[in-house]
């Protein structure tokens, strides 16, 4: 006689309130559907305040574990309702591939009848999965519309205002007013940039004054520390046309992973005037021309990441990634000398970093490979495969011929982690590595050096990605 189906329970919400059906509930009732068919709980995955528009299930943080490495542990995933766990039809075929990938397990719903190993009940749940997915795309147009409105309205749309303004309550509303406070600190960057001061000098002269950063304002500062003033905010606040009285939103910057601010405009495509200035039109356009000419054309940003094992290598002061940093000092001769330092993400100075700085190649790339190879690298690189379970070979019923059950199987490649990166460049080395766990923290020679940070099972990390 065969084992009990083992059930895997998953509940997720989006956002709960007095008309959603809470996770207690959801698990009860999930709870009583597997013990009326004689089914075992191994576990339940919870993923609250998750979007099942936006997340699917493998990339949920409870279900994915779930999914990943627990695969081999049930038979079947048991939800509430289809809409607790895909509100996409691509996400529920996706699902219903990969369950049949792996030993052909089960997604059953508790209160809706269908049975998804049957091509029936493929497709009861398809157009199921199409009426919420078509219910989502409804609730997010309304949200939309509501939001289209709001954001050509001269009302502030709510979280903190922006540097320099403060929020007032009118008509049950909330609009924006200049904070006499926060303003004359703006005003007063601006007038030393214009000057030609340095933006990193004017953040360490308001971190000696004790002057408040917005993170201290509106009391999102989450290092520990009062009043770090980072130069890549306050070069935000200033470039923000928000300066000027328009209303203003983020916008993803193609081919970037940063957004920058740009004007909200009516119907007719003017511009949306919210409140007073904080600086005049002609002060905001010297500030953005000062701040062109002090940009070095190397400092912008790089569509593509430049910085050798780029999320391997840490500070060893405070843990935060290193990352290359190219200076260009133009000589007498109209030449330019050209200088890279791999350092940390902490401004130079910071109380929140020693400020470790070093040479990419002598100091960085050749001394962490060294440290690899010598530590890992006869390591054999293996490839994770599911092996299904089958209740017997053939005709026989010894017990050297049941097979176990479900598992993950990983594979010898017939090569080492030495062998492998012979033949590949930084760039994917650093891949290797991420997927592997393996993080470096870089300290100088006089400080005690590089520390190699490897998990006992990085070979079964790097295992799920290899091809």
């Amino acid at each position: 006689m065969g084992r009990s189906p083992r059930a895997l329970i998953t509940v997720r919400l989006t956002v709960q309130t007095g008309s959603t059906t809470s996770p207690e509930r959801q698990i009860e009732e999930c709870k009583s559907f597997c013990e009326l068919r004689g089914w075992e709980i191994v576990g339940v995955a919870s993923d609250l305040s998750v979007s099942a528009t936006s997340v699917p299930p493998w990339k949920r943080p409870e279900l994915s574990r779930w999914l990943d490495d627990h695969a081999p542990e049930f038979d079947v995933i048991v939800f509430w309702r289809l809409d607790r766990f895909v509100r996409r039809v691509g996400d529920l075929h996706q699902m219903i591939e990969w369950a049949e990938s792996h030993g052909g397990k089960g997604l059953v719903s508790a209160t809706e009848p269908f049975d998804l190993t049957s091509p029936t009940g493929k497709a009861t749940a398809t157009m199921i999965a199409t009426f919420a997915q078509m219910e989502a795309q409804a609730a997010a147009e309304r949200v939309a519309s509501s939001r289209a409105h709001l954001l050509t309205s001269t009302r502030w749309g709510g979280s903190s205002p922006p540097f320099g303004y403060r929020t007032y309550a009118r008509d049950g509303a909330r609009y924006l007013e200049v904070n006499p406070e926060t303003a004359d600190i703006v005003r007063e960057a601006a007038r030393r940039v214009i000057g030609g001061e340095p933006i990193n000098a004017i953040c360490r002269d308001l971190e000696e004054r004790g002057v408040p950063s917005p993170a201290d304002t509106y009391q999102r500062n989450k290092s520990g520390k009062d009043f770090i003033w980072y130069p890549r905010t306050l070069k935000g606040i200033l470039t923000s046309p928000t300066l000027l009285g328009w209303k203003t939103r983020s916008e993803n910057v193609p081919g970037k992973k940063y957004k920058k601010r740009v004007l909200v405009r009516d119907q007719d495509g003017h511009p949306v005037h919210v409140t007073e200035r904080v600086l005049s039109q002609e002060t905001f356009d010297r500030l953005q021309d000062a701040l062109a000419d002090s940009a070095s054309p190397i400092s912008r940003r790089s569509a593509t990441p430049r910085t050798p094992l780029l999320n391997v290598i840490k500070c060893g002061g405070c843990g935060k990634n290193l990352q290359l940093h190219t200076t260009r000092k133009r000589r007498k001769d109209g030449t330019y000398r050209v200088t890279e330092k791999i350092r940390c993400l902490s401004r130079v100075g910071s109380p929140a970093c020693p400020g470790y700085v070093f040479q990419p190649d002598e100091e960085i790339i050749t001394p962490v490979m060294g440290m690899l190879v010598h530590a890992i690298g006869d390591a054999p690189v293996t490839r994770r495969e599911y092996v299904q379970r089958a209740e017997t070979k053939g005709e026989s019923t010894h017990p050297s011929d049941i097979a176990d059950e479900d598992h993950w199987q990983f594979v010898p490649l017939g090569t080492t982690f030495a062998e492998r990166w012979e033949n590949m460049g930084v760039t994917d080395i650093g891949e290797d590595l991420i997927h592997s766990g393996i993080t470096i923290r870089c300290h100088p020679r006089e400080c005690g050096g590089h520390v190699l940070e490897i998990p006992e099972d990085f070979q079964d990390r790097l295992a799920k990605f290899v091809a």
